[in-house]
């Protein structure tokens, strides 16, 4: 064989374009088992990234000379100084379940990094679930496919409703508390409406997807729960705040 590569020339060609068809699927499989390897590592540097990017530029929230500034942040970008309101924090999800009544996700933030109790969490598509409790490393997260757990929701028109979980689909969710007059139609987007003390305003919660009544909708989730890796804790720096205000509003009997 080495003698008939060696004078032949057609022989040496087919030879050395094998040779190369093979070098060249091995480094193939080669660079993606390390693409495969380094995956995790790229998709939580791109998530600090969004999570950085979010948090730069924040949400204008128009001059209030009644609120108190200690508990807001204030960025400045060519001489003009708007109100940050949210700070997010990427985490990695360990353990997710959705055939509970009650779900629970796990994510590896914890006090250390910033994380409190009724902090809200979201994915990149939608809203997930509330921060239950914490530890220094760790937290978990009351999904929202658990049972008592209520979103208020925005449709297109401003009006504002409910959203729940009956336990069934973990990709559909209930709507209700809208009125009759207000018509949604299939695919119409639903948001949080900003009134819940843990999600911001504009977060979109999913589409609707079926009539039940004349004031109840199924709702598509827009976060996939079957599928959730990533997601970002939500710090509201106004927060502290809003709770002391409601919380001397209420009448203890």
């Amino acid at each position: 064989m080495s003698i008939v590569f060696s004078n032949y020339s057609y022989q040496q060609t087919s030879y050395i374009n094998s040779a190369r068809n093979i070098s060249g699927n091995l480094y193939t499989q080669k660079n993606k088992l390390s693409t495969f390897f380094s995956l995790q590592s790229v998709n939580d540097s791109l998530q600090k990234e969004n999570a950085r990017l979010m948090h730069t530029l924040g949400l204008h929230l128009p001059t209030n000379p009644l609120k108190d500034t200690s508990y807001t942040t204030k960025r400045t970008i060519d001489s003009v100084t708007s109100t940050i309101q949210y700070r997010y924090i990427p985490a990695r999800v360990l353990n997710n379940s959705i055939d509970q009544k009650t779900n629970y996700i796990t994510l590896n933030v914890g006090s250390l990094q910033g994380v409190k109790k009724n902090m809200g969490v979201i994915s990149g598509n939608g809203i997930v679930g509330k921060v239950s409790h914490v530890s220094p490393n760790y937290c978990t997260v009351l999904s929202l496919l658990s049972e008592h757990f209520v979103v208020s929701a925005l449709v297109a028109d401003g009006t504002v409703g409910k959203v729940t979980w009956d336990g069934l689909d973990p990709s559909l969710v209930l709507l209700t508390g809208i009125p009759q007059s207000v018509k949604l139609k299939k695919l119409d987007s639903v948001f949080t409406s900003g009134y819940s003390a843990f999600f911001p305003e504009q977060i979109l919660i999913g589409r609707a997807a079926q009539v039940m009544n004349g004031t109840s909708y199924k709702i598509w989730l827009s976060t996939n729960f079957r599928n959730l890796h990533y997601v970002y804790v939500i710090e509201d720096n106004t927060n502290v705040e809003r709770s002391i205000l409601e919380d001397s509003t209420k009448i203890t009997p």
